[in-house]
């Protein structure tokens, strides 16, 4: 089983801080689900990253 650290937010972008926002909120009450898609997201998003 290969384990990948998540992505981290890339500062000065939106779109990554609102992503660790909710994949923050979704850790808490153990949405793993929704912890996954943020990774994914966060992952291929292009907006914002210069």
């Amino acid at each position: 089983m290969r384990l990948e650290l998540e992505p981290t937010p890339v500062e000065g972008c939106a779109g990554c801080a609102e992503l660790t926002n909710v994949r923050d909120r979704a850790r808490a009450v153990g949405d793993w689900t929704t912890v996954t898609d943020c990774n994914v997201y966060m992952r291929r998003h292009p907006e914002g990253h210069q």
